[in-house]
């Protein structure tokens, strides 16, 4: 049985560790903190729409693999764990105010086309019908994506650690910062504290610090974290349903009556913490589409740090110099929707199988390369 050792418990470890241990791996989930946090818990759950038919950039591909993934992970996982992650084909709405913004949709619009994803242009009567609550003053462009679906970040991923304790993978949590010992070229093992845990694979899943753990073998990955800031509604009487985004903000509706709104983009290091400037701009976001949403039914805000990378490729392969180590992070703001994915194909990579789609534009020594 092959010991597969993953390093960093967000979206993409649990889900490679779920893939892997239902291929009969025995897997170690190692985190600094808690198990399913930080950024992955933080997120909307947006699933974006994808052709796999049409998809050419590797991107799409990945995109496109996922959201069929998502729709077989959600019925697997209720049957094995009994939750539901809240996967639902809702459908989703952009919206364009502004000139600037209009262009950018009539671009997408474009790709849509050319890709063959299902969409319907909205007159403001018809927007105003279907969205009775949402205020249609200075709407531009208003067009309707019926395959546009969401998953519930924290139900998914409750239903992930469930699902990987179902098939015996172990824990490790709050160990803080490990280290990897090695020998001729093989990691052969992680360090935390007195614990020693013994791999034959090793995947580093670790987000926004993965760069920091792998510096000490000599690999350096070019990551940035960027914080997203989120508000959290509740207007149950609100009857929205359909995802309403505008830019890189959006709105999203439980069916429970709670509505999610975001994000910001910051370059702020590693504090995952709100301001009260952004938390203002959010509000006043909210209120521009839907003047119910008023602070009293504001119920929390959040925030979390999202991995970047130089050229907005997240590194999926294997390590620089490493026969057993991989690495898959940097999906950005896409992380929970190209997670059944990327937990696909790094299996497929772990156990020497062609992967599904080429990963050639996602390899890690690609940074090599280009820096020299």
């Amino acid at each position: 049985m092959t010991r597969t050792v993953v390093i960093g418990g967000g979206i993409m470890g649990l889900s490679i560790a779920w893939e892997l241990s239902g291929r009969g791996h025995r897997v170690s989930l190692v985190d600094r903190e808690q198990v399913g946090r930080p950024a992955s818990w933080a997120g909307a759950g947006i699933l974006v729409p994808a052709n796999e038919q049409t998809a050419i950039h590797p991107l799409d591909q990945l995109t496109a693999l996922s959201n069929r993934l998502h729709a077989e992970w959600a019925v697997d996982l209720k049957s094995e764990t009994g939750i539901d992650n809240g996967f639902q084909v809702c459908g989703g709405i952009y919206l364009a105010r502004s000139l600037g913004e209009a262009a950018a949709l009539s671009g997408l619009r474009g790709y849509w086309e050319e890709c063959q994803i299902e969409y319907l242009e909205l007159s403001a009567t018809a927007l105003g019908l279907q969205q009775p609550h949402l205020s249609t003053a200075g709407v531009r462009m208003a067009l309707s994506v019926p395959g546009e679906a969401q998953i519930r970040n924290p139900h998914h991923l409750r239903a992930l650690r469930a699902g990987c304790r179902s098939r015996g993978v172990e824990f490790h949590q709050s160990v803080g910062d490990p280290c990897f010992e090695t020998r001729s070229g093989q990691l052969v093992a992680l360090r935390l504290g007195n614990q020693r845990i013994e791999g034959d694979r090793f995947c580093i899943t670790a987000g926004a610090w993965t760069s920091e753990l792998l510096h000490p073998l000599g690999v350096n990955l070019s990551m940035i974290p960027v914080r997203g800031q989120m508000l959290l509604y509740f207007w149950p009487e609100s009857g929205l349903k359909t995802i309403l985004n505008e830019g890189s903000r959006y709105v999203v509706p439980r069916p429970d009556g709670h509505i999610l709104v975001g994000s910001s983009t910051e370059e702020a290091g590693f504090e995952p913490t709100t301001t009260k400037p952004v938390l203002a701009e959010l509000e006043a976001f909210a209120a521009s589409l839907l003047p119910a949403l008023t602070p009293e039914r504001l119920e929390s805000q959040w925030a979390g740090l999202r991995p970047a990378t130089y050229d907005g490729f997240p590194y999926l392969g294997r390590l620089p110099n490493w026969e057993n180590g991989f690495v898959a992070t940097g999906h950005f703001k896409v992380g929970l929707q190209q997670s059944t994915g990327t937990a696909l194909v790094m299996a497929d990579l772990v156990e020497e199988k062609p992967p599904r789609i080429d990963l050639a534009p996602f390899d890690p020594a690609r940074v090599k390369e280009e820096i020299s």
